[in-house]
């Protein structure tokens, strides 16, 4: 019992000491470095689609936000982007990879900045940029330059650094009630910070442009009317954009005031699609055109007024680098001027199918080829004017062989003269904006030449009278030379001018010029072919239309029966109807 009364008496002496030491004692540092959540994790390391459909079925509300907002892009995925790209990055440097929701040429160009604000390297999205390790700014966006987006990255050697895509991709297909594409025009306006981002537009089918993409913070955005207030609680429509998620919108506009009349995220434009990278669309117009033709050979004019139809079709497969078109245009019509209906005169008469493949190694530059098959497919008929009483045809020795005095002689079978040029060479698109394009094309063409046996026009001293009553009655007549079927077939370089100019809100401007100059089976390099087409356009309303088309043919081979020096002038008064 003594010895139990002094255990205890010395463990009470003994606590006092005990929590003193504790006192003084501190707990263990913790841990260093920084907890990584799970959305830390899924931001820095995105799950691509792709991968994730591999690793077999999972919920949706196991998906992260970039997941579901990658099945919203026309483009791939970052993942198989970033695969696909094929810059190589030098030794000691690292690369910025921006990732791009539709085509590169469509979304507005980056920018990448250093620290002290000093430009780096710019282009468009969809690429890797080659820098030197280090931080970066990296601007992109639509708007002005205040309103883009900022992201700041660091560059590690010898590593790819993508940019998350956390902002927002818009596009607005303008459309009317009947569902037809034309060039719309609206305001669009940020609603919860109040910032307007200025006048955007659709796009023209009959110029083959396309829709461009707004690339946005997210947030609510308000679509006007051309000419509203920000504040006017009319003529609008709204739309919220997400992160990372493009949205696809469809503006239905009255063409006349371009007022709203109504929107929203739906595709309903009949004949746009025929898969991913197929498009289709065909122009009908029925037209009133007044022509006045000089052929300078044989000192010949002619000014007719006709009534046509203008049907053209096209056929488009765009999916980088392969980019091809094929068009066919068929122009037919019928002479007013004629008060004999017995013999139909055709004017115009033009079938062409053109066919143009591009590889773009670059988004700017690439090889090309093109073919052009061109004709006429009714036979043509000249007619006597008031100063002229009857046909003289004569022969191939220009002595008189005949005369004939019907209202109309037949000068040119079918198919007379068919053209078929083969051009390859290289393309540049010098300027590609959306008010201006210009392209450049050269290269090595052939061009083969058909003509059958046909008569042509000719002055009356070519005529070689027997006697002076005869040469009194060739003042009346309408001298008819024979020329003698032949067909020529050239090789040489060619190179074309392309370009494109709107001008304001409706009027249009267009042309190419075609230079060939065949090295074989002649040298020709001071007598080239040339060929010449331009066209100005005007909207009067949204299905009439007047075009004015000016048109210069010159070809100059040794052989005469195979020359052609020509030139039209029409204007249309187009009543047309769009597919899209």
């Amino acid at each position: 019992m003594t010895g139990c009364r002094r255990l205890f008496r010395s463990a009470a002496s003994a606590l006092p000491f005990c929590l003193a030491l504790s006192g003084r004692a501190a707990l263990p540092p913790e841990l260093p470095g920084e907890e990584i959540s799970q959305e830390l994790l899924r931001w820095t390391i995105p799950r691509d689609t792709v991968g994730a459909q591999k690793m077999g079925p999972q919920k949706k509300d196991t998906l992260s936000w970039y997941d579901r907002a990658a099945k919203t892009w026309e483009a791939p995925p970052l993942l198989e982007q970033m695969a696909s790209e094929k810059t190589n990055v030098p030794m000691g440097m690292g690369g910025i990879f921006v990732p791009r929701f539709t085509e590169a040429n469509d979304e507005p160009d980056v920018e990448i900045m250093s620290p002290d604000g000093s430009p780096v390297k710019s282009g468009e999205p969809g690429r890797t940029y080659s820098v030197e390790p280090g931080k970066y700014y990296v601007l992109l966006g639509s708007g002005a330059h205040r309103q883009r987006l900022v992201r700041q990255v660091e560059v590690t050697e010898s590593k790819t650094t993508p940019i998350m895509p956390d902002w927002s991709g818009l596009t607005i297909e303008t459309v009317d009630s009947t569902t037809i594409a034309f060039r719309g025009e609206y305001e669009l306006l940020r609603i919860d910070e109040f910032e307007p981002y200025g006048r955007g537009f659709g796009a023209d089918p009959e110029l083959g442009e396309k829709v461009k993409t707004w690339i946005l913070k997210p947030g609510t955005y308000k679509i006007l009317g051309r000419g509203e207030g920000y504040t006017n609680l009319r003529n609008f429509i709204t739309v919220r954009l997400l992160p990372g998620e493009l949205v696809n919108l469809l503006l239905v506009q009255r063409p006349t005031d371009m007022a709203i009349i109504s929107g929203g995220t739906i595709d309903v434009t009949p004949g746009k699609r025929i898969a991913s990278h197929w498009k289709y669309g065909v122009n009908i117009g029925g037209n009133l055109q007044f022509t006045g033709e000089v052929d300078r050979k044989v000192e010949q004019n002619a000014l007719n007024s006709v009534v046509s139809l203008r049907t053209s079709l096209w056929l488009r497969y765009n999916n980088l680098p392969f980019e091809w078109e094929s068009s066919l245009l068929l122009d037919e019509g019928l002479n007013l001027s004629e008060t004999d209906y017995k013999d139909v005169i055709t004017a115009p008469d033009d079938f062409r199918i053109i066919s143009l493949f591009i590889y773009r190694f670059l988004s700017w530059a690439g090889p090309y080829g093109r073919t052009e098959l061109r004709t006429n497919l009714l036979p043509n008929r000249v007619k006597l004017d008031e100063t002229k009483k009857e046909f003289c045809i004569l022969d191939r020795d220009s002595t008189v062989g005949r005369f004939d005095s019907s209202a109309s002689f037949r000068n040119r079978p079918s198919f007379c003269p068919l053209k078929l040029d083969v051009d390859v060479g290289a393309n540049v698109d010098m300027v590609n904006l959306r008010f201006l394009e210009f392209k450049l094309r050269g290269g090595v063409g052939s061009s083969l030449n058909d003509f059958p046996e046909r008569y042509e026009i000719t002055a009356i001293g070519t005529a070689m009278p027997s006697d002076t009553s005869e040469a009194s009655h060739l003042r009346n007549c309408l001298i008819i030379f024979p020329l003698k079927a032949t067909s020529t077939f050239e090789f040489g370089p060619q190179g074309s001018a392309t370009g494109s100019l709107r001008i304001g809100r409706f009027g249009t401007a267009g042309g190419e010029l075609r230079i060939f100059a065949p090295i074989v089976p002649e040298m020709r390099f001071t007598r080239p072919d040339f060929d010449l087409t331009a066209t100005l356009s005007w909207r009067l309303a949204r299905a009439i239309t007047l075009d004015y088309d000016y048109t210069y043919t010159l070809q100059q081979p040794k052989d005469r029966n195979a020359r052609v020096d020509y030139r039209t002038h029409k204007v249309y008064l187009r009543f047309s109807f769009s597919s899209r």
